[in-house]
């Protein structure tokens, strides 16, 4: 719009008739020449300024620009090209340009994309409408963009028709609307059953996909006729989660319900009160998760441990008897063995310790009188333990009896006992071999006829108090039962002066670890020996695995132990 004080600046051609007119007359209204002189040759022209009139009113007079420049919108006032004829100040801000520079423009510019079809439907749709909305892009002057809704509407002014366009910024709205989308679609495409009920549990709010499924209904309306309660096997539960919730708690916990044709199902639910902005309670968000698969598995588990607890029930209690019967297998008491001749003195003493690493072991050892003065002392230690080295114990000591009865040589024992256990536990799908020595103690002749099948050399507590390894010479030494089906053994002979101690053991005592996983070993049973070595021979064995115990820090050895004395009291 022009100023009040601009003035209008128009050119005019002058004859020289008309310029010495002018020169002699002054013309109303101040009309003066463009110079102090006229023109100095003939037929020339000069330029004359005239004064333009008072400048228009601004359209609409003064109350409708207070009202134009206070309305919230920016707002455009057009001719029905689209040319801008005014803004207000609202514009100005929106569009970051000022009235002038908008007035330069058709509407079309600020909007993105448009065309002057656009007017043409506008005008189209005006004839018959009080307004027309639109949504589009707008660019400011910095060419940045927002998102607006427009109205336009007519608008006669000054006896002409103008456009009139209402813009409002809708970016917080798109951005809401977005928000809103994503977190409807996150609902619908949720793996989650998902309603809305009211606080008596009818489900008129809002309910998605998944529950639609989870429930077994076919379509929402069918879902909004119905109530949550139905689909619970227990409809007394709904009372007490209707009142936590109230209560402003959130309800969670697992449910056993019922489809709408009674098909159970198991969920993990979880129920919170819907509010509304006031922060009042108007209905319950439920969230279903389906965890009937979990649970069916859960039942078969616990229906699989509770077989699994029996059938370890039944095995401990056939461990139990299994160890009763190793126990019954051990010595319940020592032969008397003595000299037997006339004028000399002297007997046999006996003491063991036993402790199988569990309920049974694979250790165990036996006396086999063999005369007044002669007995066999047998000990073997079976790979691993438990049931299956129970086994081969039970095996080993029925092979004894009749062996027992066909040899007492050492070597011909240990020969024909190979070759029964090589024989028996050849089909095994697993090698099982045994260690073991056999020990013919025989007083009138005062030796040790020893047959060793790959276990620990005996130690000897020799008369003086000293103490030493066994030593066995090579025809004792053999491989461990059960390796070689044809092995041949034979014995050694150690002397047996009175008041020698022969200690067995197995390896579960010599390999017993400590923190630093560094072993008793023979050095640390030879070391409590000698510290105990006058001790009777019951105190002597028990001394000993305290030493070891307390080597360990530990009230129970990891493998089976074994240990056998036999003592040569006598002059």
């Amino acid at each position: 719009m022009a100023k009040e004080q601009s003035q209008a600046t128009m050119r005019i051609d002058i004859t020289p008739a008309m310029l010495e007119q002018l020169q002699q007359a002054p013309a109303p209204g101040g009309v003066r020449l463009a110079g102090r002189h006229a023109p100095s040759h003939p037929g020339g022209t000069g330029v004359i300024r005239i004064p333009a009139g008072p400048a228009a009113r601004p359209q609409g007079g003064e109350e409708f620009q207070t009202l134009f420049q206070s309305i919230y919108d920016a707002v455009f006032i057009t001719d029905p090209q689209g040319a801008i004829a005014s803004v207000n100040v609202r514009a100005e801000q929106f569009f970051a340009s000022t009235r002038t520079e908008l007035c330069k423009q058709n509407v079309l510019d600020v909007l993105c994309g448009a065309e002057r079809s656009l007017l043409n439907t506008i005008l189209g749709s005006l004839e018959n409408n009080r307004f027309v909305l639109i949504q589009a892009l707008c660019r400011r002057a910095d060419e940045t963009m927002f998102p607006a809704e427009i109205s336009v509407s007519r608008l006669p002014l000054g006896g002409k028709m103008h456009l009139s366009f209402f813009v409002r910024d809708i970016t917080l709205r798109k951005e809401q609307e977005e928000r809103l989308k994503t977190g409807y679609n996150a609902l619908q495409n949720s793996g989650s059953g998902i309603a809305v009920s009211d606080v008596e549990f009818a489900l008129a709010g809002y309910v998605n996909p998944s529950m639609q499924t989870l429930l077994g209904l076919e379509t929402l309306d069918e879902a909004y006729a119905c109530n949550f309660r139905q689909f619970l096997k227990d409809e007394a539960l709904a009372a007490d989660m209707i009142e936590a919730v109230k209560a402003g708690d959130t309800w969670t916990g697992e449910l056993e319900m019922k489809r709408k044709d009674g098909t159970a199902f198991f969920a993990q639910a979880s129920l919170e009160p819907n509010l509304n902005p006031d922060g009042a309670m108007t209905g319950i968000v439920i969230s279903l998760l389906d965890v009937t698969p979990q649970r069916h598995a859960q039942q078969q588990l616990e229906h699989t441990a509770a077989q699994l607890r029996q059938k370890n029930q039944e095995m401990e209690a056939d461990l139990r008897l299994a160890r009763d019967l190793q126990y019954a297998f051990l010595p319940s008491s020592y032969p008397a063995v003595a000299l037997d001749e006339p004028g000399k003195t002297g007997r046999l003493e006996f003491a063991h310790v036993y402790h199988p690493s569990g309920l049974v072991g694979g250790d165990f050892f036996d006396i086999l009188p063999v005369s007044k003065s002669q007995v066999l002392v047998f000990m073997a230690d079976v790979m691993g333990h438990g049931a299956r080295a129970a086994l081969v114990v039970a095996t080993l000591r029925g092979l004894l009896e009749q062996l027992a009865k066909e040899t007492q040589e050492p070597g011909e024992f240990m020969t024909r006992l190979n070759a029964a256990y090589s024989k028996i536990f050849s089909t095994a799908g697993d090698l099982m071999f045994a260690t073991a020595c056999c020990a013919c103690f025989d007083l009138n002749s005062g030796k040790i006829l020893h047959a060793n099948a790959g276990h620990p050399l005996p130690m000897l507590v020799d008369p003086d108090g000293s103490v030493r390894i066994a030593q066995v010479s090579e025809p004792g030494l053999g491989p461990a039962l059960g390796l070689f089906a044809d092995a041949r053994y034979g014995h050694a002979e150690i002397d047996l002066p009175p008041g020698t101690r022969v200690v067995f053991y197995t390896d579960g005592l010599t390999e017993a670890r400590n923190d630093s996983q560094q072993e008793f070993d023979v050095e640390g049973m030879t070391t409590s020996l000698r510290a105990h070595v006058a001790a009777p021979l019951p105190a002597l064995l028990d001394a000993l695995v305290r030493d070891v115990m307390d080597f360990t820090s530990a009230t129970v050895f990891e493998d089976d132990v074994c240990l056998l004395a036999v003592g040569y009291a006598g002059q």
